[in-house]
C-alpha cells in the first residue's frame, strides 16, 4: 500500500511521518552509556535519525522518540493520541506521564510546547523501579534538548497557495467522507460529529482523529518540509455536479522523488474534491454524512 493512502487529503506518497524533521540526531539527547548505566545492557545504537534513536542488544531495545510538531494544538492531539500514558509525571513540560503494558512495553513520555519526547524499552528483566529508571532518563533527555527555534514562516511559492487553502478548507470541515484507491486496494472513511471511523473488511470501525494528521502536513506545506512546485491551473471538471477548477503541481520530501499531483479544487467553496497522485485517486463529499452504522 502506498503511504498517501494514510494522508488522503494531500495524497503526497512521501507524505509519512507526519511532523517536521529537526536536523539534530536524537542519539545526541541519551547515549549508549546512559542506556548501559541505567539498565546494565550494553547496547548498540541500530537507528540514528532526526526522529527515532534505538539501542538495542538481543532480546533488549530501548527506543528514544522526538516529534516537533508545527503548532502546540497538533503537538497536544498527537500526544493524547500516540505517547500518552497512565500515570501522571510531575514536574516535567507542560504534560508528561508513563505506561506499563504488561511485560511487553514501558514507556514514559512527554510535551513541552510544540515538542513532544518519548522514552520506551522493550524485553529484559522488568522490575519494579523501571518506569522511575526511564523517567530519569527522559528528563536527562529534555534537559538536552536544543531551545526552541524560530517560528515557522511561510516558504509556499504564491501560485502553489490554492493548495495550501483547499487543505486548509477541508481541515474545516464537520463532517466529510473520504474514498482512497490506490495499486486495487481501498480505503473509506468518515468524519462526522467529532468523530472519525474507518473501513476495514466491510466494516465500519472508529478510527483515529485523522484531522491530526492533516493538520501536521499543513505545517510542513508552510514551512517548506514539504516543498510543492510547478503549480498551475489547467482548465475545469465538473464532479459529481459541482464546478471544479483543475490544480496541477508537483510534491517533494527531502530524500525522495518528486510526486505530480492533480487537486480539483471547488470553484465555489474551495475544497478539495478529488487528488490523483501518481495513480493514487482520493474523492471526498461533504454532504448528508452521517455516523456509519
Amino acid at each position: 500500500m502506498k503511504q498517501s493512502f494514510l494522508t488522503p487529503a494531500l495524497c503526497l506518497s512521501t507524505l509519512m511521518p507526519v511532523y517536521a524533521a529537526e536536523p539534530s540526531s536524537v542519539c545526541a539527547l541519551i547515549s549508549a552509556a546512559d542506556i548501559q548505566s541505567a539498565f546494565g545492557q550494553a547496547v548498540k545504537k541500530t537507528t540514528d535519525t532526526a526522529e527515532f534513536c534505538d539501542y538495542e542488544i538481543r532480546g533488549f531495545s530501548v527506543r528514544v522518540t522526538r516529534i516537533d510538531y508545527h503548532d502546540e494544538d497538533a503537538a497536544e492531539q498527537g500526544f493524547k493520541s500516540l505517547f500518552s500514558g497512565k500515570t501522571a509525571i510531575d514536574g516535567l513540560g507542560d504534560e508528561a506521564n508513563s505506561l506499563r503494558r504488561g511485560r511487553e512495553v514501558e514507556k514514559v513520555s512527554m510535551r513541552q510546547g510544540q515538542t513532544v519526547l518519548s522514552i520506551s524499552r522493550m524485553g529484559g528483566e522488568f522490575k519494579d523501579d523501571d518506569l522511575l529508571t526511564l523517567e530519569t532518563l527522559l528528563r536527562q533527555a529534555a534537559g538536552n534538548l536544543p531551545a526552541a527555534g524560530s517560528p515557522v514562516t511561510d516558504t509556499l511559492e504564491a501560485a502553489c497557495e490554492p493548495v495550501l487553502k483547499a487543505n486548509e478548507a477541508k481541515l474545516a470541515q464537520p463532517a466529510w467522507h473520504s474514498i482512497t484507491e490506490s495499486d486495487g486496494l481501498k480505503l473509506e472513511a468518515i468524519k462526522v460529529d467529532g468523530q472519525y471511523f474507518m473501513k476495514v473488511s466491510d466494516q465500519w470501525q472508529q478510527g483515529p482523529n485523522m484531522d491530526h494528521a492533516e493538520n501536521v502536513a499543513i505545517g510542513m506545506l508552510k514551512d517548506g518540509s514539504i516543498k510543492l512546485s510547478d503549480c498551475q491551473e489547467d482548465g475545469s471538471e465538473t464532479l459529481d455536479g459541482v464546478e471544479t477548477t483543475v490544480f496541477r503541481y508537483n510534491a517533494t520530501v527531502e530524500g525522495s522523488p518528486a510526486s505530480r499531483t492533480t487537486l480539483y479544487i471547488g470553484k465555489v467553496d474551495g475544497l478539495p474534491y478529488k487528488t490523483d497522485a501518481d495513480g493514487t485517486v482520493n474523492t471526498v463529499r461533504y454532504q448528508g454524512i452521517a455516523v456509519p452504522k
